[in-house]
């Protein structure tokens, strides 16, 4: 007779084979076929407890064969909130269950037309977009200056479309409905006689409300220009220094979001120009530009009044009684009298005074701006979560102001039928509306939001879903915690909590494996979890496994002996070019929880045939496929397959489980240290002694084993009680 040790190193020498040849039994083969092809039909509970030949090979998966009679028991834990510690199933002491219950996602996924990590994308998008509009303005208004110093005539000017186009944002004129010869009328008019032609323009407007001429607008135009009646220059250039410098303030006034880096610096210019020049307080009130300078300089509110200002920088006790040291502060960093004069013997600011003040400035220049921003921001984060149809985003103004600034659309470039087409297309169907467009922006704004082709919300598409994210850091703490006491567990604790934090905070964030396989903590964490060692596994390694077409049974990662690596691949909602994919999603059963399931089929079909020739294989199997996962001896005696392992191992008899628990404990604690069996040689070892002690075990021991074993392997119930209540004492 072939010994226990024998049959078990011929199963175990080379398992992949092994499994391939259980796997390509016709019986098994058409069960886990038909498991594949139907499990994505089924979207509840009911439907999945129903189809007996679904139900009973995923209950024979996960080790709970023997309670597939049990469906109402069966339909709770299933129903189980995995969040909640206080659900069904996460009360339950046997964790097979709650592994079972973690397998399906039969409570839905939270529907989300904009998560957490696309709204951060849109957030970046719309910040970038102030660097690009800033840089624009800054490169327009750079080139105005120049420019506008070499126009010889007024039709030399209309001529000029950048320079045109530049005068047009700046005194807000749609030049689309006017040619060039009115512009031309405009800029030669002269501004002092009435009977002029932009004058005429105003009295029109003056007279018949009913048209608007924008007679305003042009008047302001023509004002900025110093134009004969023939078109020619009245000086040497067009405009003045003071002309230039306004028009080019309008313009950057009225194309600017938000207040940039280049307006501070040419409002630092103006403030070294002007300042120095200051010989009463209402010169500096009177100047628009250098009044706002200052107040946003001292954080003074926009809307303060010229006399409140006047009076604080004039009259100390005047500022102390308003603010105390607040605005006596702003008091001491000019030279007036009451009167409003400058101090005899002074400037308005001294150096140190001037030096300060645009110290402040700058620091202070966008306190405004940030806070406006960050207003709209937050307006936008809480009418997202309140968004439920495309329609519903599309009609909210604040929202669309953001999104068309970070997807760069401006009203009217797209229509909103194409944006509902946009925003309902499913870009993994070449077919759909944004995936046919060519225009990114069309894309762009598809990838940042979740909607059907109904233009409803549905679950976002992340690298991992949620109650994958959820498993992995759950599988990880325990991990890097297990076996660990007192202080060692303790520090443990926490920086695995440190860990899986970062890694629930970033998963989501993912696009693509390119950005996954770059973040080497990301990386580790996921290996950690799944039982891997990192430094054992290459970054070549991960490319190779995350480059692989899991349909392709040929493919690298379906090559590998350890079938995990197979599994954490498909844990990802990646395809094999890596890029995020919904057809990875499934309804109740993501990819990965598909493959893992048909694999622990797979084994528990392996062990229950070596059962039929020598129940002695397949409690080895048994127990070298789950006592890596203990953590600690409560969860060996509460197995009856693993105990019956144990007390063959070192001699017991068979009334060892009728000993008193903690004397069973203390037992198992001496004669097994845990952790050893995270070692595949130290495992190994064990499993020779085993098999050796179970070949000299008397004759009945094998139908004692084959009980054990047909009764499946797992808790009893009454010991969890038992076991769960000396845990918690």
């Amino acid at each position: 007779m072939v010994s226990t040790y024998l049959s078990y190193d011929l199963v175990t020498r080379d398992l992949k084979a092994t499994l391939s040849r259980t796997a390509s039994d016709a019986q098994i083969a058409r069960e886990a076929a038909y498991y594949k092809e139907h499990i994505g039909e089924v979207k509840n509970v009911d439907e999945f407890l129903d189809d007996y030949r679904l139900y009973a090979y995923a209950m024979k998966a996960h080790g709970l064969e023997d309670m597939t009679y049990a469906k109402a028991f069966m339909k709770k834990v299933l129903e189980s909130d995995l969040s909640d510690e206080n659900s069904y199933a996460n009360k339950l002491s046997d964790d097979r269950y709650r592994n079972f219950a973690t397998a399906y996602q039969f409570n839905g996924t939270a529907l989300d037309a904009q998560s957490d990590a696309q709204e951060s994308a849109v957030f970046g998008l719309y910040k970038s977009a102030q660097g690009t509009e800033s840089a624009s303005i800054k490169e327009q208004t750079t080139n105005y200056h120049t420019v506008i110093d070499t126009v010889t005539s007024a039709q030399d000017l209309v001529n000029r479309p950048t320079m045109m186009n530049y005068l047009l944002k700046a005194y807000e004129i749609n030049g689309e409905f006017y040619t060039k010869e009115h512009f031309v009328k405009v800029l030669t008019s002269d501004v002092s006689d009435p009977n002029s032609y932009v004058n005429q323009l105003v009295a029109k407007d003056a007279a018949d409300t009913k048209y608007d001429l924008h007679s305003a607008e042009f008047l302001a135009l023509a004002k900025a220009f110093n134009f004969n009646a023939d078109g020619s220059l009245v000086n040497a250039t067009a405009q003045t220094a003071a002309q230039k410098d306004n028009t080019e303030s309008l313009y950057i006034d009225n194309t600017s979001t938000y207040v940039s880096e280049f307006s501070r610096q040419r409002e630092q210019a103006y403030f070294e120009s002007k300042m120095a020049t200051i010989t009463n307080i209402s010169q500096l009130t009177g100047d628009s530009r250098l009044f706002e300078y200052v107040k946003a300089a001292f954080q003074m509110p926009s809307t303060t009044l010229k006399a409140t200002f006047t009076n604080i920088v004039t009259d100390r006790a005047y500022a102390n009684q308003l603010g105390g040291t607040k605005y006596t502060s702003i008091f001491d960093m000019f030279h007036f009298e009451l009167d409003g004069t400058v101090t005899s013997g002074f400037a308005a600011q001294d150096a140190a005074q001037a030096a300060k003040t645009k110290s402040a400035y700058t620091n202070h220049f966008d306190d405004a701006d940030i806070a406006d921003m960050q207003t709209l921001l937050d307006y936008y984060s809480s009418a997202v979560t309140k968004i439920s149809t495309v329609d519903d985003l599309l009609k909210n103004s604040s929202v669309r102001i953001i999104l068309f600034k970070a997807f760069n659309i401006k009203e009217g470039d797209i229509s909103d039928a194409n944006l509902k087409k946009a925003l309902k297309s499913n870009l993994d169907d070449p077919n759909s509306y944004a995936s046919k467009s060519k225009d990114e922006r069309i894309k762009n704004l598809a990838r940042a939001f979740n909607f059907d082709s109904d233009g409803d919300a549905t679950a976002p598409l992340m690298a991992q879903n949620e109650i994958t994210i959820t498993s992995v850091a759950k599988s990880y703490i325990v991990n890097m915690t297990r076996y660990l006491k007192d202080d060692e567990l303790k520090a443990a604790k926490t920086k695995a909590a440190d860990e899986s934090t970062y890694y629930q905070e970033h998963i989501k964030a993912l696009t693509s494996a390119k950005e996954f396989l770059k973040d080497r903590r990301l990386v580790d964490f996921v290996l950690k979890a799944a039982g891997f060692e990192p430094k054992d596994v290459t970054d070549d390694f991960m490319k190779q496994l995350f480059s692989s077409d899991l349909a392709d049974p040929k493919s690298f990662a379906n090559q590998q002996t350890d079938a995990r690596y197979a599994e954490l691949v498909a844990s990802f909602n990646f395809d094999s070019e890596g890029l995020l994919t919904h057809t990875t999603v499934g309804t109740v059963q993501q990819r990965g929880a598909v493959l893992a399931t048909q694999n622990l089929y797979l084994h528990q079909m392996l062990e229950e045939d070596q059962g039929n020739s020598n129940a002695g294989v397949r409690l080895a199997l048994y127990f070298e496929r789950i006592a890596p996962t203990l953590t600690d001896a409560y969860d060996l005696l509460g197995d009856t397959a693993l105990l019956e392992t144990f007390r063959v191992t070192f001699g017991y008899s068979a009334d060892f489980s009728n000993m008193d628990i903690d004397m069973q404990k203390k037992l198992v604690d001496k004669n097994l240290n845990l952790s050893d069996l995270q070692d595949p040689a130290k495992m190994k070892k064990f499993l020779s002694r085993f098999t050796a002690m179970y070949d000299t075990e008397s004759g009945g021991y094998s139908s004692s084993a084959l009980t054990v074993l047909t009764g499946g392997g797992g808790i009893n119930a009454d010991l969890l009680m038992s076991l769960s209540q000396l845990k918690a004492g």
